[in-house]
C-alpha cells in the first residue's frame, strides 16, 4: 500500500521537497499508525530541511514535528488505544525506561528521538509512533486546532509555568511575540495572572498580539527594546522573559530583566552563541533556564484548556499537504502571525 507524503529529497531549499507516494507504515509489536488529519508546521522543519538542525538525517526523508490524526491501525501489543481514537503524537519520542523517563521527565529522556526529526514524521497521510508516545484528543477540539496549537501551548506552559514559576502579578516579557509560539505564550502568561509585555518586528502586529491579552507592547525595530521595556516598568524591568530569538533580541532582554529577574529560554534562531557580561549577571541575580520539551502530562492539560475555550488556537492559513513548500515559503518569510497548518 502506498500513501502521499511530502519528502525532503537532499538539503536545501523548498525546491528540495516532493510531494509523492510512498509506502504505508506498518505497525509491529506496541507502535500505533495515526491518520494524520492536520500537520502544523514547526521551525524544526525548516531547519531539518536546511539541513542545520544537528541531526543528520537518511534522505530522503519526512519532516513534521506536530501533528493529530486518529488511530488507523494497532500493533499486536498495544493495549492503550485502538482503532479510531483521536491522538497526537507527542514529538518528544521518550525511551520510557531510562532514569529520567522513570522519574517523570521523559522531556529530557537520555534515548530520545523527536518526530520529524529522527524518524518520520507527520508531512504525510499517516505516521508511526509507540503506543507511549500518543496522547489523547478532548472530543470538543478539532484536529486542525490540536495541530496548530498544542505544541506551541506546551511549549510555553512548561517554559513559563513548570520551569520559571511564573507568579500571578508579575510582569512578563514575551519575545516574538507574534510567532507561532510566541503568539500562545502570550495567552498563558496571561491566563497565569501576569502582566504582559509583547515585543514584536512590525508594526502591523502590535492590535493582534494586545487581542490576545498583551498589556503592552514594544516594537523592537523601532525602540530599542530594554529601552522600551523600561520605559514601560518606569525603569524596574520585567520579572520574568521568555524568549526563542537569542541573539541580540536575548542581549537586550538581559538588559531588560529587573534586578533577580529570570529569562525561560526555549530557542536561538536569531543567534545561537550570545555573549554575557557575567559580573553584570551575577551582582544582579540573574537566571537563564533552558527548557521547551513538555511532557505528555503537560500536553493534555493545554489540550483540556484549549477544548474549555481558556486558551485559543492562533492559524494564520491553513495549506493542503501538497503546498509544503508555498507554506514553508511563508513561514521563512516572517510574514505571518500565528501558526500554519497542512491537510492531506
Amino acid at each position: 500500500m502506498a500513501m502521499k507524503a511530502v519528502v525532503l529529497k537532499a538539503y536545501g531549499g523548498t525546491d528540495q521537497l516532493s510531494y509523492q507516494d510512498v509506502g504505508d507504515p506498518e505497525p509491529v509489536k506496541d507502535e500505533v499508525v495515526v491518520r494524520v488529519r492536520a500537520s502544523g508546521l514547526n521551525h524544526c522543519d525548516i531547519d531539518v530541511r536546511r539541513g542545520v538542525f544537528g541531526v543528520t538525517q537518511p534522505l530522503p526523508h519526512v519532516m513534521g514535528v506536530d501533528a493529530a490524526g486518529e488511530v488507523a491501525a494497532i500493533g499486536p501489543d498495544v493495549t492503550r488505544w485502538k482503532v479510531g481514537d483521536r491522538v497526537s503524537p507527542h514529538f518528544v519520542l521518550a525511551c520510557g525506561h531510562c532514569v529520567n523517563c522513570r522519574e517523570g521527565r521523559e522531556n529530557i529522556c537520555l534515548n530520545v528521538q523527536i518526530l520529524g526529526v529522527d524518524v518520520w514524521g507527520g508531512y504525510a497521510e499517516k505516521l508511526k509512533v509507540r503506543q507511549t508516545q500518543l496522547i489523547a484528543l478532548p472530543e470538543k477540539l478539532s484536529f486542525v486546532d490540536a495541530a496548530a496549537s498544542m505544541v506551541p501551548f506546551a511549549t510555553a506552559w512548561e517554559a513559563l509555568v513548570a520551569t520559571a514559576r511564573i507568579r500571578v502579578g508579575e510582569t512578563v516579557l514575551i519575545n516574538a511575540a507574534a510567532g507561532g509560539v510566541g503568539s500562545h505564550a502570550v495567552q498563558v502568561a496571561r491566563l497565569a495572572g501576569a502582566r504582559v509585555i509583547a515585543s514584536v518586528g512590525a508594526a502591523d502586529k502590535i492590535d493582534k498580539v494586545k487581542a490576545l491579552g498583551a498589556h503592552d507592547v514594544v516594537n523592537y525595530r523601532e525602540e530599542d527594546l530594554a529601552e522600551g521595556v523600561m520605559r514601560l516598568t518606569n525603569g524596574r524591568g520585567v520579572d520574568l522573559a521568555f524568549d526563542g530569538v537569542g541573539g541580540d533580541i536575548l542581549k537586550g532582554t538581559i538588559k531588560a530583566l529587573a534586578d533577580g529577574g529570570r529569562i525561560a529560554s526555549i530557542g536561538a534562531h536569531g543567534g545561537e552563541v550570545v555573549d554575557i557580561d557575567m559580573i553584570d549577571f551575577f551582582r544582579r541575580h540573574l537566571t537563564v533556564m533552558g527548557c521547551g520539551r513538555f511532557t505528555r502530562e503537560i500536553a493534555a492539560t493545554v489540550l483540556d484548556l484549549m477544548a474549555r475555550g481558556d486558551l485559543k488556537p492562533v492559524i494564520h492559513d491553513v495549506f493542503e499537504l501538497s503546498a509544503a513548500a508555498e507554506a514553508q515559503a511563508l513561514m521563512e518569510s516572517r510574514n505571518f502571525f500565528g501558526r500554519i497548518v497542512l491537510q492531506p
